[in-house]
């Protein structure tokens, strides 16, 4: 293979690399997610109970937003505490962060995928996978 083939190959590995990363449309985070499972030291837990766990992301223009717990009732609506945490999306050598900051708190998720119906998360103690939230 000569000097031509590396470079091929070498392109290609960078196109990969960095699709298999990198958040095209990060605005797709908004709305409301339900958590399927959350790993850690390979270790999956699904959350058990009558009641899903279930996060809300809404964003701002300005690469802003907020991220909040809710809870569903019975008549299907949902019920929040006042309690939000506000985060920063930060880009970064092809990945995508938010970079959360309360006033006791700050620290970084990474989003490992985002489609239109999943999303995962990580930071570095758990994985969290979501699916997108449907009322049945």
């Amino acid at each position: 293979m000569g000097k031509f083939g590396f470079i091929i190959i070498s392109i290609f590995l960078q196109l990969f690399y960095c699709s298999r990363h990198e958040i095209i449309d990060v605005k797709i985070i908004e709305g409301i997610w339900e958590v399927y499972s959350v790993s850690s030291k390979d270790e999956v837990f699904y959350p058990k109970g009558n009641s899903p766990l279930v996060d809300y992301y809404s964003l701002n223009s300005d690469s802003t937003g907020v991220k909040k717990k809710l809870k569903l009732n019975f008549n299907k609506t949902f019920s929040s505490s006042f309690d939000k945490v506000k985060f920063r999306i930060v880009k970064n050598n092809g990945f995508t962060y938010l970079n959360y900051h309360s006033n006791s708190n700050n620290w970084i998720e990474k989003i490992e995928k985002l489609t239109k119906n999943e999303l995962v998360i990580s930071n570095n103690k758990f994985e969290y996978h979501y699916k997108r939230f449907e009322i049945n």
